[in-house]
């Protein structure tokens, strides 16, 4: 049945490349690779432990203050 077939890949080589294309294909791999390990993800303050317990502190006592106007 056609409702269960597999998506399929192909790696397709075209007649005219040559060797030097896949040199070309091994630097742009090995550069790749250099450029994930090198990048560092910046950490944004919004995310950071120490600003979570702070806002959790800051609700806390603004929670405490409006609870006296009840």
């Amino acid at each position: 049945m056609a409702l269960f077939k597999k998506n399929r890949q192909f790696n397709i080589k075209p007649k005219y490349q040559n060797d030097i294309d896949e040199n070309q294909d091994r630097d742009m791999e090995s550069k790749w690779q250099e450029l994930k390990q090198s990048r560092t993800r910046k950490g944004s303050i919004l995310t950071s432990p120490l600003y979570m317990v702070l806002f959790l502190i800051a609700v806390l006592v603004l929670w405490y203050f409006l609870s006296g106007y009840e």
